[in-house]
């Protein structure tokens, strides 16, 4: 009982940081979130030891609980969503991914791109991001290290 009720607790934490008014306008691959424009223009993050160091940080503190410390898609909060957390150690799906679309994903949550139950934290700075993007990177079971 005890876990569900914290599983129940962090998730509406998280799902505070929901705004709803994400819209993803298909034709032009643009994403209007509360009066704000994003593309998936290219996003280059400096895969260097100190931005992943930082973003690692980021991740183990906003991330881990549902994506768990490894990205898995296994933290403690995970048993409480369906869909379950996506799994950032696989290669084969996050290397599709775009930076700007991860980045999308963790400033606007999921909702834009499908994943409904991914929340949007809006108190990460622009910087902390990139970090979490280069970090998350580092978790795919095809990352070669630092270039």
């Amino acid at each position: 009982m005890n876990r569900i009720v914290i599983a129940l607790l962090f998730f509406l934490s998280f799902a505070i940081g929901c705004t709803g008014n994400e819209k993803l306008n298909s034709d032009t691959n643009e994403a209007s979130v509360a009066g704000t424009s994003t593309s998936e223009s290219a996003l280059e993050i400096p895969m260097t030891a100190d931005v992943i160091a930082k973003g690692h940080t980021i991740y183990e503190n906003t991330c881990s609980p549902c994506h768990g410390v490894n990205g898995k898609g296994d933290g403690p909060a995970a048993a409480a969503f369906n869909p379950k957390p996506r799994d950032h150690s696989n290669g084969a799906y996050m290397d599709k991914l775009s930076n700007r679309h991860i980045f999308n994903v963790v400033r606007y949550g999921g909702q834009m791109y499908g994943y409904p139950t991914m929340p949007a934290q809006p108190q990460l700075s622009d910087d902390q991001i990139e970090q979490v993007v280069a970090f998350v990177r580092t978790l795919s079971n095809t990352y070669k290290g630092p270039k």
